[in-house]
């Protein structure tokens, strides 16, 4: 038997370039197992880029809204917005922001115009926004089609294309003319032509938002001039209100539902430090009862100032603060009478000759309206208080109290025109003495006591005290 010595396997060195060779020759044989996993891995990596680019899509959007917001919140606040929204957006239904507090937003709705008729003419009304360097360039599709500036919702700014026949016709506007302006939801605004100028172009006084009306430019021709056609807000007739409405006078008491609600004051703040550039408060002063058999929750009473053309200011926690009385809130219960203090942000330069308090209960009908005599251009920076209402002694006149502060960084004068007593049949009574003499003289930051004594009216027990253009109601002194 043999022994052979068994064989040692041969070892031979694969270099790199063999060992790349014989890869790809195994390669044909597992083919499919190949393509199949190549094609996994770039599925995969081409879903990863995939919602990568979408998460970052939504990410910038996120982020563009959010850099809307903060730009909207932090922008010194006008009374007119230039840049609201794009001009081919709809303007129906939206809310343009007035004023900006730290702790709130006060809008008002923006109800669009929609048609202009002037004298036998009709014009459609498009809207179109100021751009951010401030120059406005109507664009317009006919000589019948107007262009209304996005955000005038006081004094309304309407272009009116230049022609021969627009020319002519705003030129032969007669004063007591009436122009209206028809709005998307179903609102007719009319207003009496007033005056008519020429103003430069570059002006942009024509914008301001201080006085209720309505101002036509007759945009293009030639020359550096535009023709400026101002209409007056005309105030309509109160007695074509709903029957669910109530409207009382400043000092009336009124009921609304289960509630008794008297307003006994008002107060306009122009110069207020917390208050944003442009703008003022105004506190309303009211006492409410509840003359029902249950509790009334106050969080379901909507408490709006409006003023004449129509634009609503919601109850601004900030303004409320600085109120004679607490804001309204809890729970009314049955035969509880409560004092309270609304405070309003409104446009400092804010013209309105009245004012509308209204006040209603949730989806329910019906609305209590109060009428608040307002100041024309503000109020001077003054915040007066009245302390004192008694009848002489021999019960001849009135005399009242009170004491004026200067909110503002320049002096308050008060002249005898500013001073009045007046009863709701629109008698004014006359002023027998006051103390200090005329003209009241308050510094900056000081506050003057004052002594007034008037004829007593006889024929009322209900009177309003204006100091100012801040009235107060009096009742009761009969």
């Amino acid at each position: 038997m043999s022994s052979e010595t068994p064989e040692t396997p041969e070892v031979t060195e694969v270099t790199e370039e063999q060992e790349a060779i014989s890869f790809w020759q195994k390669v044909p044989r597992n083919r499919w197992i190949f393509l199949a996993g190549a094609g996994f891995i770039l599925v995969c990596v081409f879903g990863a880029l995939l919602a990568f680019s979408t998460l970052r899509g939504k990410n910038e959007d996120s982020e563009t809204g959010n850099e809307n917001v903060t730009e909207s919140r932090g922008n010194t606040p006008t009374p007119f917005v230039p840049t609201a929204v794009p001009p081919t957006r709809s303007a129906e239904n939206e809310s343009l922001v007035v004023g900006i507090s730290d702790s709130s937003t006060i809008t008002v709705a923006l109800d669009a115009p929609m048609s202009l008729r002037l004298a036998d003419q009709e014009y459609g009304v498009i809207p179109q926004t100021v751009g951010g360097d401030g120059s406005w360039q109507p664009e317009t599709s006919g000589t019948n089609t107007a262009v209304w500036v996005y955000g005038t919702v006081i004094n309304y700014v309407v272009a009116i294309p230049f022609s021969d026949a627009n020319q002519a016709l705003l030129s032969g506007l007669a004063p007591g003319e009436e122009m209206t302006l028809f709005t998307r939801n179903g609102n007719n605004f009319t207003f009496t032509f007033e005056s008519r100028t020429m103003v430069p172009a570059s002006s942009r006084d024509v914008y301001a938002q201080q006085r209720p009306g309505l101002t036509l430019i007759l945009w293009g021709g030639e020359g550096d001039d535009r023709m400026v056609v101002t209409g007056q807000y005309k105030v309509p007739d109160v007695s074509s209100a709903g029957s669910d409405n109530t409207l009382v006078e400043l000092g009336q008491t009124a009921q609304l539902d289960d509630l008794q609600i008297t307003v006994s004051s008002a107060s306009h703040l122009l110069v207020r430090q917390e208050a944003p550039p442009g703008f003022a408060f105004y506190l309303v002063d009211f006492e409410v009862q509840n003359v029902g058999l249950t509790a009334v929750d106050a969080n379901s009473l909507r408490l709006l100032l409006i003023d004449e053309l129509g634009n609503q200011y919601a109850v601004n926690p900030a303004a409320g603060q600085l109120g004679n009385f607490p804001s309204l809130n809890g729970f009314i219960n049955a035969g509880q009478s409560i004092q309270a203090s609304a405070g309003y942000q409104i446009p400092a330069g804010l013209d309105s000759k009245t004012l509308i308090w209204a006040a209603s209960r949730g989806d329910r009908s019906g609305q209590l309206q109060v009428r608040i005599p307002f100041n024309e251009g503000g109020s001077q920076g003054a915040s007066v208080t009245l302390t004192r209402a008694e009848v002489s002694s021999d019960f001849t006149s009135l005399i009242l109290g009170g004491q004026v502060a200067s909110l503002g960084n320049q002096p308050v004068n008060i002249t005898e025109a500013d001073v009045m007593l007046q009863t709701p049949d629109g008698s004014v009574f006359l002023l027998l003495s006051t103390n200090p003499p005329f003209p009241w003289v308050v510094a900056p930051g000081e506050t003057v006591p004052f002594s007034v004594t008037f004829q007593r009216p006889s024929a009322t027990d209900t009177a309003t005290f204006t100091v100012l253009n801040q009235p107060f109601a009096l009742s009761n002194f009969q």
